[in-house]
Parts: C-alpha cells; structure tokens; sequence
C-alpha cells in the first residue's frame, strides 16, 4: 500500500492478528514510525519523571497520528512509576487504551528479567506476562541469549500478540554481521518462521555508524527477505539521523523517533525532523503530521516542570562509542552519583568502562549496564577513598596499560601489577558474580579470563569455575512458590492483595509495598493533581489547585502554615469549603538513633540500601531464635537497581533482627545479632 493511501480507518491498529500486522508491512511502500515519547524519551533523558497525568495529554494526537504503535511501558518507566511517580504500570494502560483505542501499545521487556533486574522463574515469568494488556512485546536479552527469551515468546504468540524478539547491538570488532545473523537465525527458531515477528535491532547506546547498520540490515534483509525489521537507536553520539536514514535504505520498515520537544541528548530522533529528513531522502513516511506538530506543541506546555529531573550530562557525546553507556542508564548514573557525592568521578568511571567492556563482553543494557556501572563505580570509588586522585588516575592507567597496550596478556604485566589486578573485582557486586558464574545466561563471547574468576572470588575461585552454568536461567532457576509469595504480602498488608498489586510486588517487592502504603493514604492524588503541585505543593496562604476526581470538582486552599515546634508544623487546607489540620514532621522531628554493628557476632550493611527482603527464597522470611548456616543468604539489600546478599559468617542462632523489612538502611549499620553455634 502507498502511503498517501493510508487513513486511520485502514491503518495498523488493536486486534489484528500478528500475521496481518506482518503481511500489511511487508506491503507498506514507505516506513512506518514508532514513538518512544512515552517511555524510552523520558527514560534516556529525565530519568523516567514523567508523569501520566501530563503524558496522557498527548492521546488526542496520537490517535490521529498515525503511528505504528506508541511505546508507553516497560523497561524501568514500571519500576520508576511505582517507586517515584506513585502510578501503577497498570493503571497508565487502562487510561491510555482508554483515551487512544486505535494505537498499538508497546513495551519494552528484558527476557528473564521482565521489568526488574534479576533473571525470574518460568513460573513468575507466565504469571506476569499473561496479565499485562500490550499489543507489541519487544524483548531483548542483554547477552543475546535467545533461549532467555522462550517463556516471553511462548505467552505473547499464545494471546495472539505481537513478539518483537530485539537484538542488542553494538558496535565492536566481535559484532560481526555473522555473528548476528546467528542471533536471528536463533530468533527465526524459536518463533517458528518469520511470518508473526518484527524483528527490533536495538542500538541502545546510540554508536552504530551509518555504514555498519546498513551493511546489517542488509544482510539481515538478504537471509531473510520476508523478515520485517525495526531500527531502534539512541541519538547519543550525533549520527542518529544517517543511521536511521542508512537503515531505511536497507529495508528496515519501522523506525523510532520522539516528539522533538522532548528530544536531548540520549533518547531518540526528532520525529518531525526524521519525517522530512527520509521524504527528502526519497521515502515515504506514513505519519499525519499536523496532529504531530499538535504533539510537540503539547509537550512544551509541560515539559518544563521536569527541567530539574534532565541528565546533568548534557551534550551529544560521541566518546559513547567507547563507554558505551546508554541512555536509558545515562541520567540515572548521574542521578546516583550526585547522591552518592561522586559526581566529580564520572569521567573518570566512563574511562573505566571503556577498559571493563572489553576484558568481559556483553551488551550494556539493563541490567548489564547496571552491573558495569555499579562494577566500575566501585572500583573507582575505593581507589579515590585510598588514595585520592593519584589513586583514580593510577587505577586508569594500569587498567590502559593491561587493555591497550599489553592486549589482555596478563602475563606480560609487572608482578605487582598482576598481584593488584587480582584484587580488582574483589568487592565487585554480588550481580557481577552471578554474571560470571552464568547466572543470567550464556555470555555472548564465552567466559572471560582466569585472572578475572581469580580477581573476584580469591581462593575459591577454582571452586566457582566449577559451579559455571551456561543454560538458561528459565532451566536453571527453581519454581517460586507463588501461593506462599502471595501469602507473605497479604500478612504484610494485612489484606488480601489484588492481583494487580502481587504481580507488581513479584517484581519490585520493597517499592510495590511503599507504593501501595502510599496510595492507601493519599489515594489518587499522583494521577490528578497538576505537576507542579505534585512536586512543590502549595507554599503560600490563598495558593490553591482544582481538579476533577471520579467526576467530582474538587478544590483545596492552603489556608495557613504554623510555626515549628519540635520538628513538627501545623498546616491548614480547605478542601472543598471543610477545613482540616494536618501534621508534617520536618527534618528535625525525633529520629531513632541508628545502631551500628561492632562485634564479631553483630553483621553490619555492607553499603547503604534498602532491606528488600528478610530470608532468603529457599526458607522464607528469617526469625529469631532460627539457625542459620555459614555462607546462608540471610538477608538482601537493593542498591543502584542491584541486589546484595548478606550472607552468615558462621553457624548461629539469630539472636536480634535490628532491621524491617523496606527499612533503608547505611553502612555499618546493625542488621543482626548472631549467637555462634559450637
């Protein structure tokens, strides 16, 4: 079909079987456009801030639009909802289906690990998947394990929808366009053909060249002419538009671009650009571009509430071509290290990275960039916390020297220099372990060197090598047991919990319960009230804000803040003509005093975080007065989206927990008390 053919009523839209969608593009005489406005545009460049009460404004466009589909969920937007936002991944659905029916909704999901950051059971993996509304599913594995991919393929392709199976990509001298044909023939596969499938190449850093991702999708389109293909690239390194316009020309038949009010430095291509860019380039792009431009106008009546959530990293940066960080992890690093008060260091980890990727090789895509940021970070950390600058600066250079200049041969290193080298990865996250021991899957290059197993686990390296696994975690992981999970949360709640909130808290469980605490109190304020409201309240006497709830007017006035008295305010609203009094705790409000661990039998927080869990998934939730064995999981804490066991020194009877569960928690500070078993 031609382009100028298209209407809304014969377009793409809910309900048609993966087969038609399939066959209809094969058919298009022109590309089609994803927009990435809401989810990928607010991951890569505001830390996923943006809220549904201002997204939601841009349906009326959308619907006339003439989009392929509208990527609206997944990745970490469900994690940063619950957790930040207060809204529900679930909720966002039913009001966006309700104020766009004809546009495919799209997410974004990551194999095993769904939306968190962990690889789940099989069962989990049916459980959740089968209760989430999306047309389009892609999905990608950050090590190109395209048996992680199984349980995902199987329940989307079963509810007749749409699989997008994604290949991660990057550019780099082992990505050979061999070596991804064998991804997408393990893709054609599992699938059972090409006839139901969009494949997605993900260019997730933004750093193929516009040569290179033609000569792939040209080579992808050679083998396998009837496949249809999808470009999706991040605009980090300046080359996105010749990227995209090389992939066009190849026979990629849906390409993602963003609204251009929303487009920075790390998400994607302007759309309106990209749309007048591949015409004058000779393609025909199916998208109704006066309700487009209706959407970027709409995007700059809000987009500066979010101004304070941007990357402090600001700038295109072609240097991505060698860190490879992408920009879905590009503003929260920033975010975590201006907390973390390391902020100055970020040059310094980017270098880091770019040595690290090349001694272990997989794609850094969540959760893979996490575990190379939270690696590297740290490494660079304890460096400067020794010996300050000198120390960052000499950690560079022998990581230079060995990569660059010695080309990996560990051998050819000095004494000392091997000696620190194998202490490098020592206090590396416990995900980086389990990264090596296969815990996520099958590296795409095979397992890295000797020195690095030796370097991360000490003396018990040779111990660990031998407990390597390359299948799959969906063969490898033992069932949860979802009816005692459901249980644990109930008691937590003290109710029974909907089906919506335990298949959030499979996924996140520690902000799942703060989110539905949260809620519980303040109701559906996060999906009502105006964001400026939302994020600086009402600050003077007469200020008030109006909005409409369940079809109700409602209005509410601050009338008065008193004085502090013992870190405690009185605040005085009308709402809707009935005054109330609220209290508010300020900073000075009485704290209780943190313990922190000192002797032998006290087990202190490795590093600051929060208490997810209390146990470990093969006993349950640990008590007093329970025997725990040396080397037992018995406790987690999350940090920087990573979980860190805690694990007993020794055989003993717990004798105190000091912690609950979501307690946030410093280094240092006292979990248990431990009775040595004799």
């Amino acid at each position: 079909m031609k382009v100028h053919e298209i209407t809304k009523d014969n377009w793409i839209k809910p309900g048609m079987s993966p087969a038609e969608i399939v066959n209809f593009l094969r058919n298009l005489e022109g590309v089609a456009l994803t927009c990435t406005g809401m989810r990928d545009a607010g991951q890569s460049d505001f830390k996923n801030r943006h809220r549904i009460h201002d997204l939601s404004s841009l349906c009326p466009y959308y619907e006339d639009m003439l989009l392929f589909s509208s990527e609206c969920h997944g990745g970490a937007r469900w994690h940063v909802g619950i957790m930040n936002r207060k809204e529900s991944p679930f909720e966002e659905i039913e009001i966006l289906r309700e104020k766009m029916p004809s546009v495919l909704l799209q997410t974004l999901i990551r194999e095993t690990n769904l939306w968190g950051y962990r690889p789940y059971p099989k069962n989990v993996i049916e459980y959740v998947v089968e209760r989430v509304d999306i047309d389009v599913w892609r999905c990608f594995s950050f090590l190109n394990d395209v048996r992680n991919m199984r349980t995902v393929a199987e329940i989307v392709m079963k509810r007749n929808r749409l699989f997008q199976p994604a290949i991660s990509f990057t550019q780099a001298e082992w990505t050979t366009n061999e070596y991804y044909l064998g991804v997408v023939d393990d893709i054609v596969s599992l699938c059972g053909g090409v006839d139901e499938i969009i494949l997605c190449i993900k260019d997730m850093a933004g750093v193929g060249s516009p040569e290179r991702i033609r000569s792939l999708v040209d080579a992808i389109k050679q083998k396998y002419p009837e496949l249809v293909v999808q470009y999706h690239r991040h605009a980090t390194d300046g080359l996105a538009m010749p990227a995209l316009l090389a992939a066009a020309q190849a026979g990629a038949k849906i390409l993602d671009a963003e609204e251009d009010s929303l487009t920075r430095f790390y998400g994607q291509a302007p759309i309106l650009g990209l749309q007048s860019y591949l015409e004058e380039s000779g393609i025909p792009v199916v998208l109704n571009r006066d309700q487009c431009i209706g959407a970027v106008q709409k995007v700059r009546e809000w987009i500066g509430h979010y101004e304070w959530a941007e990357s402090p990293f600001k700038g295109f940066d072609h240097q991505v071509t060698s860190h490879r960080m992408p920009g879905g992890a590009f503003p929260s690093s920033f975010e975590q290290a201006e907390k973390g008060g390391f902020l100055h260091l970020m040059p310094a980890i980017l270098r880091v990275m770019s040595l690290y990727n090349k001694i272990v090789k997989y794609f850094d895509v969540t959760p893979g960039s996490q575990i190379t940021w939270v690696t590297c970070s740290g490494i660079v950390n304890k460096y400067e916390k020794e010996q300050g600058a000198t120390g960052v600066k000499h950690v560079i250079e022998l990581l230079t020297k060995f990569v660059e200049e010695k080309d990996q041969d560990f051998e050819a290193m000095e004494p000392k220099e091997k000696e620190e080298l194998l202490t490098l990865f020592r206090h590396a996250p416990g995900d980086f372990r389990n990264l090596l021991l296969g815990g996520y899957g099958r590296l795409p290059q095979g397992w890295p060197a000797e020195w690095v197993y030796k370097s991360t686990f000490g003396d018990e390296w040779e111990e660990k090598i031998k407990e390597r696994d390359d299948s799959s975690p969906l063969d490898s992981l033992k069932l949860d047991d979802l009816e005692r999970i459901k249980t644990d949360l109930g008691v937590t709640l003290g109710r029974e919990p909907t089906d919506e909130e335990f298949t959030l808290y499979l996924m996140h469980p520690k902000d799942t319960v703060n989110y539905i605490d949260f809620r519980g109190k303040y109701g559906d304020a996060p999906l009502v009230l105006p964001t400026d409201v939302w994020r600086q309240g009402l600050k003077s006497p007469g200020d008030k804000v109006e909005f409409e709830l369940q079809g109700k007017p409602y209005c509410i006035e601050l009338l008065s803040i008193g004085a502090e008295h013992e870190g405690l305010i009185h605040v005085v609203v009308k709402i809707n003509n009935k005054t109330r009094v609220y209290k508010v705790e300020t900073p000075r409000a009485k704290k209780v005093e943190i313990r922190m661990a000192k002797g032998e039998n006290e087990i202190g927080a490795p590093i600051n975080g929060n208490v997810w869990r209390i146990g470990n998934p093969d006993r349950g939730t640990i008590k007093v007065g329970d025997i725990v064995h040396q080397g037992e999981e018995i406790a987690n804490l999350e940090a920087m989206k990573m979980e860190n066991a805690i694990v007993a020194p020794f055989d003993a009877v717990v004798e105190e927990i000091a912690v609950k569960l979501n307690d946030q928690v410093q280094e240092g500070q006292l979990l248990f008390v431990l009775k040595k078993l004799d």
